[in-house]
């Protein structure tokens, strides 16, 4: 018996995520992203048909077209994710870390390291398929747990094969704090790491503070999960931030991202550490805007680890561009088991699947 993936939407490019699994006479749809660029048409869900949808986490590529799906299609994510859906959409629960079964086919999540409430997901057909949705492990709020083993690995490869340490990263960025900045951040995610290393270095520097209310709310709901879904250690940290309050003229500010233009700033430069749109790249480009990334997403070094570490022998770039130098960066770094298929089949075997533990970062290139 075999299975077939198909990646609707994700591969070659940074674009929505849409990847549909079909095993055991079941339709699975990992995600539903929507356009990263406004105005964009969202294209994959169009005729689609499948038997239930798994959300990873709720950041607009990955959770933005499901409004394009029909509203009877069973719908899983974790509560926290579900107050980004559609208003009346309805939705049934995933584990933050455990098992169900989602039409007879047993679905495994773990924490992924890049988002509060996100997941990564693991389908128990054919030796295994693991879907990392967006994955970190470098956060030092997110915990990544150690997924089972895995012969398909669906990676997140956002950031090709870049490699940079997020300690030269953070360093980087502390280099631009001699002057008023703001910094629009996903609210779910980075965010909520960048609030306690700002409270920490305006306290060293001597400078004023303010974090969005949107920001503080997501810092309450991580606070008040259970620990083990939080990296140990930083109870202390995220209570100081909630206690701390905003100056009214504050010289750094933590925004939440609403496509804020430099117009919208005259008394701060914006400073951006993610994923540019195009219009922001021109922005860039003249010098209107500062760029120094956070690492929230798999380094390549991190990728090839978890490929590693899953045992897996198909491993699919997702989220990145696939042009000549990058397939030649990724040969080079999987081998025989790099697979850019858009659409591709694998045999199915009995196989045990068990899930424990957190996994270790490989030492910092």
């Amino acid at each position: 018996m075999s299975i077939t993936i198909e990646i609707l939407s994700g591969l070659g490019d940074k674009g929505p995520a849409a990847i549909v699994v079909e095993a055991q006479g079941k339709r699975l749809l990992l995600d539903a992203g929507g356009a990263l660029h406004p105005g964009v048409p969202i294209t994959w869900a169009r005729g689609l048909n499948v038997d239930a949808v798994l959300i990873s986490h709720d950041h607009i590529d990955h959770i933005g077209g499901v409004a394009e799906l029909a509203e009877d299609v069973p719908l899983y994510c974790t509560p926290l994710v579900a107050k980004a859906l559609p208003h009346g959409r309805t939705w049934r629960p995933l584990p933050e870390r455990g098992s169900l079964e989602v039409e007879d086919i047993t679905v495994t999540t773990g924490q992924a390291g890049h988002s509060l409430g996100g997941v990564w997901l693991h389908l128990a057909v054919a030796g295994g398929v693991f879907y990392s949705g967006d994955a970190c492990i470098e956060s030092s709020v997110f915990p990544f747990d150690t997924p089972p083993k895995a012969a398909v690995a669906l990676l997140d490869a956002s950031y090709s094969s870049y490699d940079q340490p997020q300690v030269s990263c953070v360093q980087t960025i502390s280099e631009y704090l001699y002057q008023p900045l703001a910094f629009p951040v996903p609210e779910t995610g980075r965010a909520l790491e960048m609030a306690l290393w700002l409270v920490e270095e305006a306290a060293i520097r001597g400078l004023t503070l303010a974090i969005d209310a949107d920001i503080r709310a997501n810092l309450a709901a991580l606070l008040a999960m259970p620990e083990t879904l939080r990296r140990p250690g930083i109870d202390a940290a995220i209570a100081n931030v909630l206690a701390r309050a905003n100056d009214e003229h504050a010289t750094l500010r933590l925004i939440s991202d609403h496509n804020d233009r430099p117009d919208q700033w005259t008394d701060h430069h914006l400073l951006h550490t993610g994923y540019l749109t195009p219009e922001r790249r021109a922005q860039l480009a003249v010098g209107e805007i500062s760029w120094q990334r956070w690492n929230v997403h798999l380094r390549a070094s991190h990728l090839v680890a978890l490929a590693d570490q899953l045992g897996a022998n198909q491993v699919v770039p997702l989220f990145s561009q696939l042009s000549n130098n990058e397939l030649n960066a990724w040969q080079g770094l999987l081998g025989g088991r790099l697979c850019t298929a858009q659409r591709f089949s694998t045999q199915s075997r009995l196989a045990t699947f068990s899930c424990s533990g957190s996994f270790a970062c490989p030492q910092s290139l």
